[in-house]
């Protein structure tokens, strides 16, 4: 299966999390919920997180990001800036690929990555996202539908609906802003923007498996405790 995609208006990615059979049963509607960028939400889009009951907001974009494009959140949910990346624009600079990038979200920024899983162990509805919410937030996703025992075939499927959400006015809405900042558009760079290919993410995850032995041997060896683990189960499946 993959995440039930939610029509927030504002958004074209956003997602809940409940529904994935996990170990002891499954993961509860209502509690996780994965997106793109919060920055174009309208009156109506705010309104419909505060119906979700979302209290805190996990922002994965890094500070040139978030800068110019604030998340516009209900008065009732806390936005708690968390990057993953020091500097994004280095990645686009160094002309990486979807597989090299993917791969390397998992192998070098374990750290950030862990520590955004530990966060959503805490009580409350939480959304977490970065830009397009198919990279850093697919990798969070994955990370924590992993650790609770989603089977691997359906946390890489769920990485891949992105692609399906993003192609369209999404697409040409951020070429345009990508064309305005006087970056060249290369095949590469669109490719970073919205492709979500199943292969990248089931590369990245057997180079976890290969270094660490499970991604709960890679979320341990990134400062996720067990107890955590079981704190996020407690929060997430029921």
């Amino acid at each position: 299966m993959i995440s039930a995609l939610l029509p927030i208006e504002g958004t074209y990615n956003f997602r809940d999390l409940g529904g994935f059979r996990a170990d002891g049963g499954r993961t509860k509607p209502g509690v996780l919920f994965r997106s793109d960028a919060l920055a174009a939400l309208s009156d109506r889009g705010r309104q419909q997180l505060a119906e979700l009951s979302v209290a805190r907001v996990i922002d994965l974009r890094d500070d040139a990001e978030r800068g110019p494009l604030p998340d516009l959140v209900p008065d009732s949910a806390t936005v708690v800036p968390h990057p993953i990346f020091p500097d994004v624009s280095e990645h686009i600079s160094a002309q990486l690929d979807i597989f090299a990038l993917t791969e390397m979200l998992y192998l070098e920024h374990g750290d950030t990555l862990a520590s955004a899983v530990t966060m959503l162990a805490e009580p409350g509805a939480t959304v977490f996202h970065c830009t397009a919410g198919k990279d850093r937030t697919g990798a969070v996703a994955a990370l924590t539908l992993l650790a609770l025992g989603v089977d691997r075939d359906d946390v890489m499927h769920d990485y891949a609906a992105s692609e399906q959400n993003l192609t369209g006015e999404w697409r040409a809405k951020n070429l345009e802003l990508i064309r305005h900042l006087g970056i060249e558009v290369t095949p590469s760079l669109e490719q970073l923007l919205v492709a979500t290919p199943i292969e990248a993410i089931d590369r990245a995850l057997t180079a976890v498996e290969n270094r660490f032995g499970s991604v709960r041997d890679y979320l341990r060896a990134n400062g996720v405790d067990d107890a955590t683990v079981e704190r996020l189960h407690a929060q997430v499946v029921e």
